[in-house]
């Protein structure tokens, strides 16, 4: 019997201490560094950051990362990245040639945590996350210059990439560890498999190669860095082309005007503008035949009198290069000088030149540039409506004057220039920009309405004139606007986006590729918190996502009070969706946050809710923590 009772006392510790160990273990799987899981994700998806800092400066088990998701060691890498540095920066500063670098300090304990956490995604993860860990971490070992790890993890994800992008991204950043590391013959190697393939291309690349061949001698090296100065705008690549033929003593390889010009270049980038003009200027004459793009030179002359204030100057200067210049390039050397004329207060000279362009080019873009300058001279002489008439049959895309337009709106509301208003109205027709036109015919028919105006002033009652706003308008706001109008005449609500000539000129991404991070991987970003990149991505890709996509996120950002990100996003699903919005879709595009606060002022101050509720929505998107440019700060922007 005693036997019995001590067996069955062994056997019901051990049962105890089996469900004691697994009580502990699922305690343990609950928990990611030392937080509870639901915990951990609140704090995230709020949008801390700082609680992360402490734990990555400690021993951790990485892998518990895992607990938070399949994805989880890539996201919480992105965030650590985020957070401000303990000690300077140490990335690289990328001079043209490689160098012996001093030892780089060592990164900060969170940044250190982040690398080893995207080399867990890579190693124990799954696609695609995987495969965008490799790729930042390659570019994390570019920065901090360890370009033998950067050669050998980019060969490893060439290899094995399920996407051409990431293909692509892998060789080219492959090319860069292999230009670091002088191993030229297969920098150009790459760079010819490249072109072959018909890769993404970008001027850093020609860098590449000049300086390769240069240190290969191969012949024609000469021409490359000829090519990369003359043809290319000015940038830090020539700064640091400039910068290697110095170290090099190779300057004298060249004739002293092409010399003079990359010095020119190289000063260009520097800011230093008065010297750089005059190097360029004094180079021009003996560098035929290596003519650089004059277009891209006229321009940049331009620019760097505009910045040292000598605006007679630079226009006589351009005046001078473009006696024996092609009529293209001689255009834009008048027009530029036109405009520094006019920055000089020079109007006489600055018309006479931008009127020549106009007359003698046959490019739209240039012509339109042209008439805006001058048009925006008439308007300080208070001589727009004249010059409407003249010069809106001549303009080619309507909508590149629509700030002008504007601004005179403004000006006539303001000294309740009522007929005035009217008239621009009338000379607009057939030539306005679409929104410009919504907006004139709401207006006009208010003025109308309220007798504000000589009603010989318009020959349409205010119906018709709503009628025609709420038809032309291409953004949503005086289409409303006038729909709410008609509706208080009687006439039936009829408002929505379908029918609308869905312009992509002022959403991002207009000539986007659908390239880029898969759908998976920009849905993670919200699951961790990190809105604004997920944002940016979605606005990047809003072609090619779904527009149930941009519906559930903007949706997502709504609850979250990420008021701003989420009518983005609404702005961008309105053009997407096929059967115009609904009135649902309408209570995200336009939300009621701060309700209570905006019912409460609207009563002190007498002011309807709803026109108040708009005001804070146009001037910060419920967004309290906003400061504009001219330290407007607020929901309402106040000085």
């Amino acid at each position: 019997m005693q036997v019995h009772d001590s067996s069955f006392q062994k056997i019901s510790i051990l049962v105890s201490t089996v469900f004691l160990l697994l009580s502990l273990t699922r305690c343990r799987a609950d928990t990611v560094w030392g937080l509870s899981r639901s915990d951990f994700q609140q704090r995230l998806i709020a949008g801390e950051r700082e609680f992360l800092r402490e734990p990555a400066s400690g021993k951790l088990d990485l892998e518990e990362a895992f607990r938070l998701g399949p994805a989880a060691p890539f996201y919480l890498s992105e965030i650590l990245f985020s957070l401000d540095p303990d000690t300077p920066e140490t990335a690289a500063s990328g001079p043209a040639a490689p160098h012996t670098p001093a030892p780089l300090p060592a990164a900060p304990a969170h940044e250190q945590t982040a690398e080893q956490l995207l080399d867990l995604q890579w190693r124990r993860g799954d696609s695609p996350w995987r495969e965008e860990a490799a790729a930042r971490l390659i570019r994390r070992y570019l920065d901090t210059e360890r370009f033998e790890q950067a050669e050998s993890l980019a060969r490893k994800l060439a290899r094995r990439a399920p996407e051409v992008r990431i293909g692509h991204q892998a060789n080219r950043d492959l090319l860069e560890a292999l230009y670091w590391q002088q191993k030229d013959k297969a920098v150009l190697n790459e760079l010819e498999e490249r072109e072959g393939e018909q890769a993404p291309w970008d001027d850093e690349l020609d860098l590449f190669r000049a300086v390769s061949s240069h240190r290969l001698a191969r012949p024609g090296w000469e021409r490359l860095f000829i090519d990369l100065f003359f043809q290319k705008r000015t940038s830090g690549l020539h700064a640091r082309a400039y910068a290697y033929l110095e170290q090099e003593e190779e300057l004298a390889a060249f004739d002293p005007a092409v010399s003079l010009f990359f010095q020119g270049k190289d000063l260009l980038y520097k800011g230093r503008n008065g010297e750089a003009a005059q190097r360029i200027e004094k180079s021009l004459p003996d560098l035929q035949p290596e003519r650089p793009d004059m277009e891209i030179l006229i321009r940049e002359l331009a620019a760097a009198y505009f910045a040292v204030l000598r605006y007679e100057e630079g226009a006589e200067a351009l005046l001078d290069i473009s006696a024996d210049l092609s009529l293209r390039d001689r255009l834009a050397a008048l027009e530029m000088a036109g405009r520094l004329y006019r920055k000089g207060g020079n109007f006489t000279e600055a018309k006479r030149l931008l009127l020549d362009v106009v007359r003698d080019t046959s490019e739209a873009g240039q012509r339109d540039r042209a008439v805006w300058f001058l048009l925006d001279m008439e308007r300080s002489f208070g001589r727009l409506l004249e010059s409407i008439e003249q010069y809106a049959p001549r303009w080619h895309d309507p909508g590149y004057f629509s700030d002008l337009l504007e601004l005179e709106i403004s000006g006539f509301v303001a000294r309740r220039d009522w007929t005035g208003l009217l008239s621009l109205y009338r000379l607009l027709k057939g030539y306005g920009p679409p929104d410009t036109m919504a907006r004139l015919a709401y207006l006009a028919g208010r003025i109308v309405s309220l007798d504000l105006a000589e009603a010989s002033e318009s020959a349409l009652p205010p119906q018709a004139l709503y009628l025609e706003a709420r038809r032309v308008g291409e953004s949503s706001y005086y289409r409303f606007l006038a729909a709410t109008a008609l509706a208080d005449l009687g006439f039936p609500v009829d408002w929505t986006l379908e029918g609308e000539d869905r312009s992509l000129a002022d959403a991002p991404g207009g000539d986007q590729s659908p390239e880029g991070p898969p759908v998976e991987v920009i849905r993670g970003y919200f699951d961790f918190g990190l809105d604004e990149t997920g944002t940016e991505l979605l606005r990047s890709r809003w072609q090619s996502v779904s527009p149930e996509l941009l519906l559930e996120t903007a949706l997502l950002l709504n609850d979250r009070g990420e008021f701003l990100r989420s009518i983005r996003l609404m702005n961008l699903y309105a053009l997407r969706k096929e059967n115009g919005l609904d009135r649902s879709d309408l209570e995200i595009l336009y939300p009621r946050a701060y309700g209570e606060w905006i019912d409460e002022v609207s009563r002190d101050e007498n002011l309807p809710a709803p026109v108040f509720s708009a005001l804070v929505r146009e001037e910060s998107y419920f967004d309290p923590g906003i400061v504009s440019r001219s330290g407007a700060v607020g929901l309402t922007q106040l000085m």
